[in-house]
């Protein structure tokens, strides 16, 4: 009898632990989540601190990047802005009228690789529409931009200005692509002696889309690097033999 009064007062004793047990383990986890809510509410209080600063920090003057193959590469960041402009400034021995041409060429587009190049309208020498479109790594969707490209020459300095800016709403929106709605690229043309062009390319857009901007920022000064490829593409006899009646030599 003993021994079966001892068993019975036993069970109650073992529940008591296992519910002991489950309470230490409930309280354990509340500390752990708390813990956890209270790292990620300071992470993510931090990286807004982070990103307000660097928002509305800038000089918004250009300052230089680095050297590499001939190219000069600037960046620009202004106040208020999350993304940085970039420059590359570098020459190449080629005629205006080359370069023009080269810049209107659709089948050129392949050249810094982009797709589905074609023009949407030409107005004119000066003034065209055209789209094309750039692939991105995975978990991007591919780019579609559609752009108004014009092009002035000075009269006086015979320097070239081609500016492309978006015009996303010139043709109805495709649904293979995001399109880029922010664009206002430049090329500046200055000619030089012994048939040397300096050209400064300025690239101030933004690929939209929840491209990150830290990703942008890092990722476009390389794309400059690249320029110096310019010269063997506009050295062919179709460009350099070319004729824009706009354009005057200097």
């Amino acid at each position: 009898m003993a021994t079966d009064s001892s068993l019975v007062q036993a069970i109650p004793t073992d529940r008591m632990e296992n519910e002991n047990l489950k309470s230490k383990s409930k309280t354990r986890t509340r500390k752990f989540l708390r813990f956890l809510l209270l790292v990620t509410v300071s992470l993510l209080a931090l990286l807004f601190v982070i990103r307000q600063v660097w928002r509305f920090s800038g000089s918004n003057q250009w300052e230089l990047v680095g050297e590499k193959n001939g190219v000069r590469v600037y960046s620009l960041k202004a106040p208020g802005s999350d993304l940085e402009q970039f420059k590359g400034v570098f020459r190449v021995h080629s005629t205006l009228a080359g370069l023009v041409r080269y810049f209107q060429d659709q089948d050129a587009c392949k050249d810094v690789g982009c797709i589905n190049a074609h023009e949407i309208e030409r107005v004119d020498d000066q003034l065209q529409y055209a789209s094309f479109q750039y692939k991105l790594p995975f978990p991007f969707r591919t780019r579609e931009f559609v752009v108004r490209q014009q092009f002035y020459q000075n009269p006086h300095t015979k320097e070239v200005l081609a500016e492309y800016v978006a015009a996303p709403d010139k043709t109805p929106p495709d649904e293979c692509c995001f399109r880029v709605t922010n664009m206002n690229n430049r090329w500046r043309l200055t000619p030089l002696e012994n048939g040397e062009v300096e050209v400064e390319y300025i690239m101030d857009m933004n690929e939209g889309g929840f491209m990150p901007d830290l990703l942008s920022n890092v990722s476009r000064p390389q794309i400059f690097f690249l320029l110096p490829n310019l010269q063997r593409w506009v050295s062919k006899e179709k460009y350099q033999s070319a004729k824009v009646d706009f354009i005057k030599e200097k």
